[in-house]
């Protein structure tokens, strides 16, 4: 039904009420109400189009997409993202995503904005920005979400021409050879305490990840058979630093303790037993950490780059963070004769190819020396 009716101004407006049909869903009717027509065509026209969406959609009807701001779906989509992945994961995606799509995006409603707006996003993103790829992904997930929500009809993010990442840094971690390695042990030991020496030995002689040597129980080292399992990580949590598994399935790996290091660590728990006793603490529990603060809690995340960076300045030497302790266990792994699968196993990484990138940077300052080797090897 098309009915007129007069508006404060006098104007003539139509409503209509209309049977459309039963709700192949639900079994309830469904009634089209809507008013404010200028003329009973437009009326007429609307009830038309309803009438081949409702066959169109197998007997129901999609209701109009709710206007909804970028930022409000945004947040929906971070805490549903929360759910399926570990919690420093969450984290660092939200912190990274908080300063580089947020801003751009978060006033707009999810229908305004434009294929021509997110091409030029993302011209700028490729062109300063390394993981640009991710925040990519990032926004395409967040209008799929909005979609299946009714929220939005078209993703503007999947239109777009990706193009050539002009910020792509080369592959880079520095880090030390044999000489410059046992150099840093002369000055480790000269200026440092126990507890410095022993964890710059185990991450230089195991290639143990930061998050990997915080987590790291007496009950994870067998004296027997001399290994050491890699079973947590220390990671950063939303409010505190947590506990969690490791990074892959092959990062949980067990690896073979040179002689020395075992050594180093055994002498070590004597000396973390008497030291925390001082201050009240029994350690003897194989739950025990093996690096720990004087309250006998786990380091902080940054305690180990700290202590690096400083050891580094006082004595002049050559720059490497943290992480450049595992190129330098790869590199000294490959020069003493391993094969690239052990060094894959060794250091857990998931793929190959992360251990071939690293081979290719270590080995690189060696390739101009191999034409001279060879020639020498032939005696020709």
């Amino acid at each position: 039904m098309i009915q007129a009716y007069k508006v404060k101004s006098g104007k003539t407006k139509y409503l209509v009420h209309h049977y459309l049909g039963i709700d192949a869903y639900t079994g309830e009717k469904i009634m089209l109400r809507k008013k404010g027509f200028d003329t009973r065509n437009e009326a007429k026209v609307y009830i038309s189009r309803k009438e081949v969406e409702f066959e169109k959609n197998q007997g129901t009807l999609i209701k109009d997409p709710k206007r909804m701001k970028f930022e409000d779906v945004y947040r929906m989509w971070f805490k549903q993202y929360k759910l399926t992945v570990k919690e420093n994961t969450y984290i660092l995606l939200l912190r990274a995503t908080d300063i580089r799509i947020l801003p751009l995006f978060e006033n707009y409603y999810m229908d305004m904005i434009s294929v021509e707006m997110c091409q030029d996003i993302v011209n700028d993103w490729y062109s300063s920005y390394t993981k640009a790829t991710m925040l990519v992904s990032v926004v395409n997930r967040i209008f799929k979400y909005a979609i299946s929500l009714n929220y939005c009809t078209d993703n503007p993010m999947a239109k777009i021409i990706r193009p050539k990442n002009t910020h792509k840094k080369h592959y880079e971690s520095p880090f030390y050879n044999k000489n410059e390695l046992l150099h840093f042990f002369n000055c480790v030991r000269e200026t440092e305490n126990e507890l410095k020496n022993v964890m710059f030995r185990v991450l230089a002689f195991t290639g143990l990840r930061r998050g990997e040597i915080l987590g790291l129980k007496w009950k994870d080292i067998d004296e027997v058979n001399g290994t050491l399992s890699v079973r947590r990580v220390l990671a950063e949590g939303e409010n505190n630093a947590i506990f969690q598994d490791p990074k892959t399935h092959s990062s949980k790996r067990t690896i073979s303790l040179d002689p020395e290091t075992l050594k180093i660590l055994q002498r070590w728990r004597r000396v973390q037993r008497e030291e925390l006793l001082k201050f009240g603490y029994n350690s003897n529990s194989p739950e025990q950490l093996v690096f720990t603060n004087k309250e006998n809690r786990h380091l902080n995340l940054y305690y180990i780059g700290t202590a690096l960076q400083r050891i580094i300045k006082t004595h002049s030497l050559k720059h490497i963070n943290v992480h450049g302790f595992r190129h330098t266990h790869c590199a000294l792994l490959f020069e003493a004769g391993l094969e690239m699968k052990e060094v894959q196993e060794r250091l857990g990484h998931s793929s190959i190819e992360t251990t071939m990138n690293i081979y290719d940077h270590v080995t690189e300052n060696r390739r101009e020396d191999a034409a001279d080797k060879f020639a020498k090897f032939m005696n020709l």
